[in-house]
C-alpha cells in the first residue's frame, strides 16, 4: 500500500515513524463493501483508492522537529480508512522529503504530481513558497501549516486554521506584544535565523514592540540553522537587563539558548517559543524552561474534547514509536482538512477542482472541536490573530487561558 519517495531519487525514507508503521505490517484498514467508477477519474483516484502525496522535512535540520509529522498524517488515514475510506477508497500517502529547502521542496512536489500522480498534497514545511506556484499552475489541491506567504497567494492551497498574509515579508500583528505586557515583560530579546519564515516573524514582532512601551534590548536575526552554541547571545543579553526572550528557533535551539543563559545567571521573565508543546520536553526541561510559552492555533489537551483522544488512540495504531506531540497533531490537523476536501468535492468522483472550489466554501470546520469554526474563505489571505498560550509550569504546561489570546492587525492597532 506504501510508495515512499524523495524528489530526486526514488529510494526508501528514514523517517522513523514511517518505519515503525511499515514494521507493523499492512495497516489495520476497514474492509469496505461500497466503491465507486468514475467514468474519468482524476489522477490518483481509481475505483477502490486514492493517492495523496505529503511534503515534510525528514532529513535536513529540520527534519527531527518536523519528521513527526508523517505519524499524525497516518494517524488520520487510518481513522478514515477503518470508518469505510471516501467514498469507499481507501487512501494511501506518498511522502516527500523537502529537507534541503525551497529548491528540493519543488522538485518533490512535481515528482509527486508527475511521476506518483497523487490527486493531492498535504504539506507541513517552512519551504512551501518553493512549490507553491507550480501546484497553483497544476491546479492540485493543498492542505498543511499555513505558515509562509504561499497560503496566502494560491486559493488552491488551505491553511488548516489560517492562511497567512501573501506579502513577502508578512504582516505584524499585536499578539505577541500584547501578550508580553500583559504579563509583565519589559526589555526584550529577539532570536531568529535560517529559514525566511524565521526572520520574517522576528521582524514583525519587532515593529510592534514600542507601541507596547516594551524594548528591543538585543537582536540576533542571523542565527544559523542548527546552531549549539548561544554563549555570546546569552552574554550580551545579559548585560542588556533582557527580561523577555522571543524566539523564532526551532525547539532543540531554544532549549540551548535558554542552557546558555542559565550559566550566565540569566532567567527570563517571560519566553514566546514557537513550538516544543510536548510533555517530554516539559518533564525533562520543564524547570530550565519555567516562564516560557508556546503558541499553538489548536486547542490544547489541558482543555480536553474527544478528538484529542481520538488522534492518540490512532497515532498509536500507526506509529507506536511516536509521541503525541504538537508536530504530530498538526499532521493529523492537515490530513483532516484534506480529507474534509474530499468530502467537499463529492466522495463518489472527487475531482481537484471540485476540492478547491468546495473546500473554500466551507465556513464551519473545527476538526472535531479541536479549532474554532473555521471559514475557509474569510481567512484566506489573512494574517493569523489568535493562538492558545501554553507555559512551562512546574514539569507540565499551564495554559494561559481556556480560549485563545488575540491581538488584531498591527496597522488597524495604530490608527
Amino acid at each position: 500500500m506504501w510508495e515512499v519517495m524523495r524528489a530526486r531519487s526514488c529510494v526508501t525514507m528514514g523517517a522513523v515513524v514511517l518505519v515503525a508503521f511499515m514494521s507493523n505490517g499492512s495497516p489495520a484498514v476497514a474492509a469496505t463493501s461500497t466503491s465507486h467508477s468514475c467514468g474519468r477519474p482524476a489522477p490518483g483516484v481509481t475505483n477502490t483508492t486514492l493517492k495523496v502525496g505529503a511534503i515534510f522535512p525528514v532529513s535536513g535540520p529540520q527534519g527531527q522537529f518536523f519528521s513527526a509529522v508523517g505519524g499524525g498524517i497516518l494517524a488520520r488515514f487510518h481513522a478514515q480508512n477503518n470508518d469505510g475510506g471516501i467514498g469507499g477508497r481507501q487512501l494511501l500517502l506518498v511522502p516527500a522529503d523537502d529537507g534541503d529547502g525551497e529548491v528540493e521542496n519543488q522538485l518533490s512536489a512535481q515528482h509527486l504530481v508527475s511521476n506518483s500522480r497523487v490527486f493531492g498534497i498535504i504539506e507541513v514545511t517552512t519551504n512551501s513558497d518553493g512549490s507553491g506556484e507550480y501546484l497553483s499552475r497544476q491546479g492540485i489541491p493543498v492542505t498543511g501549516w499555513g505558515i509562509t506567504p504561499a497560503w496566502g497567494r494560491y486559493t488552491n492551497m488551505f491553511g488548516y486554521r489560517y492562511s497567512t498574509s501573501p506579502k513577502a515579508n508578512g504582516e505584524p500583528t499585536t499578539t505577541v506584544a500584547a501578550f508580553i505586557e500583559k504579563h509583565g515583560g519589559g526589555r526584550v530579546a529577539v532570536l531568529a535565523g535560517g529559514a525566511a519564515a524565521s526572520v520574517n516573524f522576528a521582524n514583525q514582532i519587532i515593529e510592534t514592540l514600542p507601541y507596547f512601551g516594551l524594548k528591543l534590548a538585543y537582536k540576533n536575526l542571523d542565527e544559523p540553522l542548527g546552531a549549539t552554541d548561544y554563549s555570546f547571545d546569552a552574554g550580551a543579553m545579559r548585560r542588556a537587563n533582557v527580561d523577555t526572550l522571543v524566539t523564532a528557533l526551532d525547539t532543540i535551539s531554544n532549549i540551548k539558548v535558554y542552557m546558555a543563559a542559565a550559566a550566565v545567571g540569566l532567567h527570563f521573565k517571560i519566553g514566546m517559543l514557537p513550538a516544543g508543546y510536548d510533555s517530554r520536553l516539559s518533564a525533562a526541561d520543564g524547570t530550565l524552561l519555567e516562564g516560557a510559552y508556546v503558541a499553538i492555533d489548536w486547542r490544547p489537551f489541558e482543555v480536553p474534547v474527544y478528538a484529542q483522544q481520538e488522534f492518540k488512540q490512532n497515532l498509536a495504531a500507526v506509529a507506536p514509536g511516536e509521541f503525541p506531540g504538537q508536530l504530530a497533531m498538526v499532521g493529523w490537523l492537515s490530513a483532516d482538512a484534506f480529507i474534509r476536501g474530499l468530502q467537499a468535492a463529492g466522495a463518489a468522483c472527487p475531482t481537484r477542482t471540485a476540492f478547491i472550489s468546495n473546500l473554500r466554501r466551507v465556513k464551519d470546520y473545527t476538526a472535531g472541536g479541536l479549532l474554532p469554526k473555521t471559514n475557509f474563505s474569510a481567512v484566506f489571505g489573512k494574517m493569523p490573530l489568535c493562538y492558545w498560550e501554553l507555559e512551562f509550569h512546574g514539569n507540565a504546561f499551564k495554559p494561559a487561558s481556556a480560549e485563545p489570546f488575540c491581538g488584531e492587525l498591527f496597522k488597524r492597532y495604530r490608527r
